[in-house]
């Protein structure tokens, strides 16, 4: 979850003023700021693009209403920084950013008699770095450590990338080659599947490179929904489902040697309450996976555990409708508490849609959190 302080949290439990806007950046730095009357920002887990906004502004004096292709407001490498926060009693204001987006699409209305109505479509950098195709071959080099490999793509397109990265000595059994005309986006996540690792571009705009969110590595939720007296959640609908499906990961890697077989492991659901355990009334289904640069046991069973983690839970989905929380992310863990619905212990968010309008709901997608041992 995006860093806010305990008296925002508390501030958003209770009616409060809502404060939005849209920074405009052009690719030198210029910032010019916008008022947003409308829209959402939606961060997806399960995206091929995990962030994308579609938002509506206006433009009170003018000046950044686009009227040619050159103009600043324009899908030219123009970025927009969407935020939203509160303003306390005293003035001061505290703003969560919601993303960093490529602007793809400006659709301006003028009508007579007030200022022009901007509506932006946009998308996260991922976006760009996956239209930013190999134009010939590109070849990772045997013993590339992966995460400097990763890096080294995405600076391809964004030369000032900054990183939220995790160390590790992981490092290319063979050369890996990505065909011209295909996506770096998509070359950056079959490496970063190697580690065991998510790749996305989080709300400031840096590349995060790490393992999904483990519950017992935090000591605590980051939000709860709880319901009773200061709960911010409104609506909540329960979704089961037997898609993907998965509850076990067979693992192939590369050899250990020409005189002996790949290293190949398999890692099941074992959590016997789980409605998923490989041994109770739902059976087994596994899914295949194969990755040359895994060389040894220790690293495709990281490597399974952390891909059967993305799998497990999805049959036990809840949405839920609130008073937005801009600091919630699908990084984050919560606590939800509904009696009637049965929703009731920790879930991993997976997606989160947050409205600019103040009198707009959130909704928050969130599946249980099943662990691995």
């Amino acid at each position: 979850m995006e860093t806010a302080t305990d008296e925002f949290l508390a501030e958003i439990r209770r009616s409060h003023h809502v404060v939005s806007w849209v920074d405009v950046v052009s690719s030198t730095g210029e910032t010019k700021r916008l008022s947003a009357t409308g829209g959402s920002v939606t961060e997806d887990a399960t995206a091929e693009v995990r962030r994308r906004c579609s938002l509506s502004c206006y433009d009170a004096t003018g000046d950044l209403t686009p009227k040619s292709a050159e103009d600043l407001l324009t899908p030219y490498g123009t970025e927009v920084r969407p935020y939203r926060g509160v303003m306390y009693a005293d003035g001061r204001t505290e703003v969560m950013p919601l993303g960093v987006f490529r602007i793809s699409q400006v659709d301006v209305d003028d009508s007579v008699g007030g200022s022009p109505d901007i509506k932006i479509e946009a998308f996260d950098r991922s976006r760009t770095v996956a239209r930013d195709k190999f134009a010939e071959p590109y070849t990772v080099a045997k013993d590339t450590n992966i995460v400097d490999a990763i890096k080294a793509i995405i600076r391809r397109t964004f030369p000032d990338a900054e990183f939220d990265a995790i160390t590790s000595t992981m490092t290319l059994s063979s050369p890996s080659v990505f065909d011209a005309n295909t996506s770096p986006w998509e070359a950056v996540n079959t490496l970063a599947k190697s580690l065991g690792c998510e790749v996305f571009f989080d709300a400031r705009g840096r590349v995060v490179i790490a393992p999904p969110q483990d519950i017992d590595a935090l000591p605590g939720p980051d939000f709860e929904f709880i319901e009773g007296r200061g709960c911010t959640m409104t609506n909540i609908k329960s979704k089961f489902t037997d898609e993907p499906g998965f509850n076990g990961i067979v693992m192939v890697g590369a050899s250990l040697g020409d005189d002996k077989p790949p290293v190949r492991v398999v890692v099941w659901d074992t959590e016997p309450t789980s409605p998923t355990y490989y041994l109770g009334p739902y059976g087994k289904v596994p899914d295949f996976q194969t990755d040359e640069n895994v060389k040894t046991e220790a690293e495709a069973t990281a490597a399974a555990k952390s891909l059967l983690q993305g799998y497990l839970g999805f049959s036990d989905q809840v949405i839920i409708t609130c008073w937005p929380n801009p600091a919630l992310n699908t990084q984050s863990i919560v606590q939800v508490e509904r009696e009637r619905s049965g929703a009731t212990g920790l879930y991993g968010v997976d997606a989160v849609t947050t409205p600019l309008a103040a009198h707009e709901a959130a909704t928050v997608t969130v599946r249980r959190k099943r662990l691995i041992s």
